[in-house]
């Protein structure tokens, strides 16, 4: 039997009130089956900051309300500010999630279940999800015995472009790919958990802050995992939207951008405040009816749903289409919704 998934970019409760977080994404998040987002931060009163981390946050743990309050479901853990104040507030936000009878996946009390799927049941459909981060601060990475996140690291190289000699201080060439010992981990859980679910759903935080560029690596391992199962790929970290990518006629998803990112720095500014739900339907087959739903950003308040034909929501499907045309996607203007759809 059909059921409908909806997608978020990056919460950050920061200073958020516990009621009324998500103000008219409410309705939206809790009409869907099944509803999924990046919490980009521990919700805990413990910790300090960790040594030679140079951005830094934790939540309240009061947000939790307003996370079930706005209906979703699990959440992934698996990024770069998690352990911004140590373990102690990640082993909290754990506790808390599960108290409240959210899911979650990414991270966790030490390797395995770092690593280990998150599978949920609706209209008798099993959806496994596993989580990653490719942006991997010193030390968040989960240990036999320590806390930490479920890594898939990555290596960047530069080389000239031209005799620098001639050329003086032009840009390098920056190649990426990810490590094949954590490529292949992350191949074995792919196809270990497609044997036990109808959808397979992967969620990757990587990209380059404040940049809409998909990189290799992001190719790389998009590719892999739907080559070994997943019916999809969900990413976020950069603070900007980016591409939506076809595979296989299977969605990439490259950067859902800030959902609710209630800090504030120099680098987030007004392109920052742009973002989207991303829907479909799950069934059996894997996903289809692809759509989205253009957003503002909260930051001091709410996020808020745009009407795609408006000033500001027409802008955001702009941006996505000129970042998606490139890999052949198409979007279209249906009323409310976004469609979206591979090249024929």
């Amino acid at each position: 039997m059909d059921c409908s998934l909806i997608f978020g970019g990056d919460v950050a409760p920061l200073g958020a009130k516990p009621f009324g977080m998500f103000g008219n994404l409410i309705p939206v998040i809790r009409e869907a089956d099944l509803a999924v987002a990046n919490l980009e931060i521990a919700l805990s009163n413990r910790g300090a900051p960790v040594r030679g981390k140079p951005i830094a946050h934790t939540g309240p743990p009061q947000a939790i309300e307003g996370l079930l309050e706005a209906g979703f479901d699990v959440f992934n853990l698996a990024n770069n500010h998690i352990l911004d104040y140590g373990e102690e507030p990640l082993l909290d936000t754990l506790d808390s999630l599960h108290a409240a009878g959210l899911g979650l996946f990414g991270a966790g009390r030490n390797a395995a279940e770092a690593a280990a799927p998150y599978i949920a049941e609706r209209n008798a459909l099993k959806i496994g999800l596993l989580g990653y981060t490719p942006t991997l601060p010193q030390g968040f990475e989960a240990g036999l015995n320590a806390p930490g996140v479920n890594p898939l690291r990555v290596r960047t190289s530069y080389r000239p472009l031209r005799n620098l000699d001639e050329y003086p201080g032009t840009e390098p060439i920056i190649a990426t790919w990810p490590l094949e010992e954590d490529l292949q981990r992350m191949r074995a859980d792919v196809t270990s958990l497609r044997r036990k679910v109808d959808v397979l759903l992967l969620y990757q935080h990587w990209g380059s802050s404040v940049t809409e560029r998909v990189h290799e690596f992001q190719k790389t391992i998009g590719h892999a995992a739907i080559d070994c199962g997943a019916d999809g790929v969900f990413g976020g970290h950069q603070h900007l939207i980016s591409a939506i990518e076809f595979y296989r006629g299977k969605p990439i998803v490259h950067g859902m951008g800030n959902l609710l990112f209630d800090i504030k720095a120099p680098f987030l500014n007004e392109i920052t405040h742009r973002t989207f739900l991303f829907g479909a339907t799950m069934s059996r087959d894997g996903l289809r009816d692809y759509y989205l739903l253009p957003c503002r950003t909260g930051v001091d308040g709410p996020p808020y749903r745009l009407d795609p034909a408006s000033r500001d929501g027409a802008l955001i499907v702009e941006t996505i289409r000129r970042l998606s045309e490139p890999f052949g996607t198409k979007l279209q203007i249906a009323g409310e919704h976004v469609l979206v759809s591979a090249a024929s």
